[in-house]
């Protein structure tokens, strides 16, 4: 039985990213795909709305806030960040763009607050090439 990650930071963001693809309209008689762990990277970006980002619907092709931190997931699509008390956005890298389908109340993409020595979990599924 495979353990799930462990966390080894004291204040940041940690989670999963999943993909899901294809038909996922409930049917009789067949079952929606199951999310996949998905290797990508990361990217971490200051604060940044729909207006600072070059792209339509959930994918963008330029973001245009400070890049803050960038990292891989693993196998089990883990990752996880050390970042100081703050606002962030965070995008996932699918080919030469940035996925993000989420926002707050202010028009962040992908909100996540860092508290101070707390870890904040981010979990995303990538779901542009999927059918609800």
């Amino acid at each position: 039985m495979r353990m799930p990650p462990q966390t080894t930071i004291e204040q940041g963001i940690e989670g999963h990213i999943y993909k899901v693809s294809g038909n996922q309209m409930p049917m009789k008689g067949t079952q929606r795909s199951k999310p996949k762990a998905l290797i990508c990277e990361v990217y971490i970006y200051k604060p940044t709305t729909v207006k600072q980002a070059q792209g339509q619907g959930t994918l963008y092709s330029q973001i245009n806030t400070p890049l803050v931190a960038k990292v891989k997931t693993d196998s089990a699509g883990h990752y996880q960040v050390k970042l100081p008390v703050g606002n962030y956005s965070v995008f996932v890298k699918e080919g030469n763009q940035y996925f993000a389908s989420e926002s707050d109340g202010t028009g962040n993409l992908n909100p996540a607050e860092v508290f101070a020595g707390k870890v904040t979990t981010r979990n995303i599924t990538v779901n542009h090439d999927a059918a609800y």
